[in-house]
């Protein structure tokens, strides 16, 4: 705006002022003005009393005089401008103007814009409604002008037809909009110039036919010459952005992209078109070198087909059923009762127990675990852990058992029990599980051609849940607490153990000989109660009558969830262990949890029913590759393998992400492959930034060295979280130890510190902590609810204002 228009309408402003105060003091001498006032200073008297207070200042704002005012304040007429703005109608009006020689229809948006400066001000002063209306129109006419003063020129020089057209796409709407201008300049240039053109760009066999269009937001009308020369520079970038692709593809041929796709890579920004290009070159090389490996190598082809196990046609004995239904016991009368048996199982300690439990029939039986071996000699009888099956899947067996087979969906370990359902070489096959993997088992068993027969098993003794939940004070001897955190447990036991009663305790960072060795003192009544997580869940054969859930929720290692159906089934069904008690009862510490709990025991089983069923390569499949690949790492080598594996669509090769970030840390390209391989597939206890970590990589460098390695110094007089961390140490070495032999010598002294460590831990546990003045509130309080979600909160936490669950969604 210029300046001289800026101080005429400061003046203008002020002098409608003075007329408004002067009336107001005239017809109200009571009337005291404001004495600061804004730029819109009628705003300021809005809500005044009198309320025509307010109306006329607004009257006065827009130019209308004294004698006017007075007028439409007696007789407002509805219809007319001033009568619909005092009404408050927020309606549009319209205004038809003469723009350059057209007659052009103007929506002005709401009669309340009339109060806006850039409007009200162009109003010239009227002496009554009927003037204001004509004077309205001038003023709407006068902005349109100016906001299109830039449209003066060219419209000048063009036909009455380029005229209408252009004016016909302009905006309808004219108060309000910002950009009129500059729509209404983009507008003409479409009118007068072809914006729109190809970019034909040409290599070879490679072809782009670019559609291309001269952008809005110009700012002025361009000439013909102005648009020739954008076209013109436009193709010259497009030609060296093209000729640029065509270097980065080098040999590779573009057109195997698709045309579609091409055009999406070309319009990227040229950081990211030269790392898309390149990727596709390295993913059609990849390609095509698998095609020959595949070609060539029938390691690579149908993984199920690779195995003799499909020479024969095997039956798949099904034993599916509840926790506590003699599933177990009845496979493991199947394998005693021919010559040559194996029994596989998802954790060490039930190979452990089963093992026990063959000998105590009178069948010599081996052990078989990552950790340990026992070897009977002359034993045709093992027991050992799924991962270990690989060891002997080449020998032929009289029965094959394999335990837990629901873990096949297991994300991080289900490849191990799908390997062993498709390869084990027996005529029959045992499995056990819950009811809800049937659907699973059966695809599974007919992509190998043999025969599915499922025996269904009924829970031995009852077990209901009870009508009201318990207190820690209430809990009678023979009772199982399971909570989900291996600081909960600990803190339960200190609780317990302050209402007189001995505790055991179960956990995953304990050793299989401690947990033993803890369910031992509870089975033979040297603990009153046993205090778990959900590892109970899962092969403990314990006589408790009573098992009490501390929480329902339990933290996933992402996110604190609900349990799910089966969870509760699995852990709930190790109360009232046949043999030992005619039934079992299912409580909770509160009324929520056990509602909760209830509703979950209750419900139907979800069914298993997977699509894909996920497997991995051995070493020779990565081998193969990182040779013909010129492939150093380990980690892509296996990515390699997984995107390219032609095993079909029911096999889908997998890299579990805790693995891929073990793999990170000892993929070393100067290491051998097979070398690394050994050290990725032993396990290792308390994560990836657990003193067993640590030891293993600087393992993995003296081995690569050709160098012994000795055992760590033993630490016996420590805390309990170091002695845990210090047996991982030598559950690690000992994993070594049967693989390199050669470079682990020191297995029997390995043996010696694991069963002092395991005896440390015993003690440590069996000690009763020093109880503090919050334990005997948590024990003492009654009931308290999370300030967040009102549900009721656990024992251990009744010193804090939320929940788990609201205080990790807090932070």
């Amino acid at each position: 705006m210029r300046k001289a228009e800026t101080k005429h309408r400061h003046a203008v402003r002020l002098e409608r002022l003075q007329r408004f105060l002067t009336w107001a003091a005239e017809r109200h001498p009571d009337f005291v003005p404001k004495k600061n006032h804004q730029e819109q200073w009628f705003s300021t008297y809005l809500g005044h009393q009198p309320p025509e207070i307010g109306r006329a200042a607004r009257l006065f704002w827009l130019g209308l005089e004294a004698p006017a005012v007075e007028t439409v304040l007696a007789t407002p007429e509805p219809t007319t401008l001033l009568g619909r703005l005092l009404n408050r109608d927020v309606n549009a009006f319209s205004c038809t103007v003469d723009l350059f020689g057209v007659q052009v229809m103007f929506d002005c948006g709401s009669v309340q814009t009339l109060l806006e400066a850039d409007l009200a001000l162009r109003i010239p002063d009227s002496d009554s409604a009927a003037a204001f209306d004509r004077h309205v129109s001038d003023a709407v006419e006068g902005l349109a002008r100016d906001r299109l003063r830039v449209l003066e020129r060219p419209f000048a020089a063009m036909s009455d037809e380029q005229k209408a057209r252009s004016l016909e796409r302009l905006p309808e709407r004219l108060s309000r909009l910002d950009d009129f201008a500059a729509r209404a300049v983009d507008t003409l240039n479409e009118v007068l110039h072809d914006l729109r053109y190809v970019v034909e760009l040409r290599h070879g066999e490679v072809a782009l036919d670019m559609q291309r269009r001269i952008p809005g937001g110009q700012g002025h009308v361009l000439g013909a010459d102005e648009v020739a020369a954008i076209k013109r520079e436009d193709r010259q970038a497009l030609q060296a952005k093209f000729e640029m692709m065509i270097e980065e593809a080098g040999d590779f041929d573009l057109q195997l992209l698709g045309e579609k796709r091409l055009t999406e890579v070309f319009m990227m920004e040229p950081k990211k078109l030269r790392r898309t290009i390149r990727f596709a070159r390295e993913d059609h090389r990849e390609k095509m070198a698998f095609a020959v490996l595949l070609e060539n190598n029938p390691r690579f082809v149908h993984y199920h087909k690779l195995y003799a196990a499909r020479r024969i046609t095997r039956t798949w004995t099904a034993l599916l059923g509840p926790t506590n239904s003699g599933k177990t016991h009845q496979a493991i009368e199947a394998m005693t009762a021919v010559k040559h048996a194996i029994y596989l199982s998802p954790l060490r300690l039930m190979a452990l127990e089963n093992q026990e439990r063959i000998e105590s029939m009178g069948v010599p039986c081996s052990l078989v675990t990552g950790e340990e071996e026992i070897i009977r000699e002359g034993a045709t009888h093992y027991c050992c852990t799924v991962e270990e099956f690989a060891r002997f899947r080449h020998e032929s067996w009289d029965v094959v058992v394999i335990d837990e087979v629901q873990m096949m969906a297991d994300s991080q370990r289900g490849w191990a029990w799908v390997d062993a359902l498709v390869s084990a070489y027996t005529e029959d096959l045992i499995m056990t599980g819950p009811e809800l993997i049937q659907p699973s088992l059966k695809t599974l068993c007919d992509l190998c051609e043999d025969e599915l027969v499922v025996k269904r098993t009924k829970r031995l003794s009852p077990v209901d849940v009870a009508r009201r939940s318990t207190t820690l004070k209430q809990l009678d001897p023979g009772s199982m607490l399971v909570a989900f955190s291996r600081k909960t447990v600990l803190e339960l036991k200190a609780l317990l153990e302050m209402t007189g009663k001995t505790v055991s305790v179960v956990y995953g960072a304990l050793s299989p000989e401690v947990r033993r060795e803890q369910a031992r003192r509870f089975r033979e009544g040297e603990a009153d109660i046993m205090v778990a997580t959900d590892a109970v869940g899962m092969g403990l054969n314990m006589p408790a009558h009573t098992l009490c859930f501390y929480t329902d929720e339990k933290f996933d290692g992402i996110q604190s969830r609900q349990l799910k159906v089966q969870e509760v089934k699995q852990i709930g069904g190790r109360a009232g262990r046949f043999g030992h008690h005619d039934s079992g009862v299912i409580t909770a510490l509160d009324a929520q949890t056990l509602q909760s709990i209830k509703r979950l025991f209750h419900s139907a089983d979800l069914p298993v029913d997977l699509s894909q069923f996920q497997v991995r390569p051995s070493i020779e499949h990565l081998q193969a590759i990182a040779e013909l690949m010129n492939e150093p790492s380990l980690l892509r080598a296996w990515l390699t393998f997984n995107r390219n594996i032609n095993y079909g669509a029911e096999f889908i090769s997998v890299l579990p992400d805790e693995l891929a970030e073990w793999i990170k840390l000892i993929d070393d390209p100067a290491i051998d492959l097979p070398l690394r391989w050994i050290f990725a597939c032993t396990p290792i206890r308390g994560g990836l930034d657990s003193p067993a970590s640590h030891h293993a990589q600087q393992w993995l460098k003296k081995v690569a060295q050709d160098k012994e390695v000795p055992l760590p110094r033993l630490l016996i007089d420590a805390d309990l979280a170091s002695l845990e961390s210090s047996l991982h140490v030598i559950e690690t070495y000992l994993h070594l130890a049967r693989t390199l032999p050669a470079h682990f010598p020191a297995l029997e002294k390995a043996e010696e510190h694991r069963s002092l460590l395991n005896g440390a831990i015993t003690r440590e546990l069996s000690r009763q902590r020093k109880p503090r003045s919050s334990d005997r509130r948590k024990l003492s309080g009654g009931s308290r609810q999370c300030q967040k979600c009102g549900r009721a909160m656990p024992v251990a936490g009744k010193q804090f204002r939320l929940c788990q669950s609201c205080f990790n969604e807090r932070r």
